[in-house]
């Protein structure tokens, strides 16, 4: 999944958040690129991933990050913690 997939599947506001209701509601555009990333059994990390330079050249927005973790709630929904 790219940036481009994403922002043809999601509506995502002027700071880059989802605002597409359903499992990524209010969560950075990132996250589903992540989550799947996740759910392929690619995470890196404990439920996590060391960004790397190929996603901050996808993901402007990880600037200065150098992890990523996320969880998925009783409700169902991808939030990063």
């Amino acid at each position: 999944m790219t940036r481009k997939d994403i922002l043809k599947n999601y509506n995502v506001d002027l700071c880059g958040r989802i605002v597409t209701p359903g499992k990524f509601v209010r969560e950075m555009l990132y996250v589903p690129y992540f989550w799947e990333v996740y759910l392929d059994g690619r995470a890196n990390r404990d439920n996590g991933f060391a960004v790397t330079r190929e996603d901050k050249v996808e993901f402007p927005e990880l600037t200065g990050r150098r992890t990523i973790k996320l969880k998925e709630t009783e409700l169902g929904f991808v939030v990063e913690v």
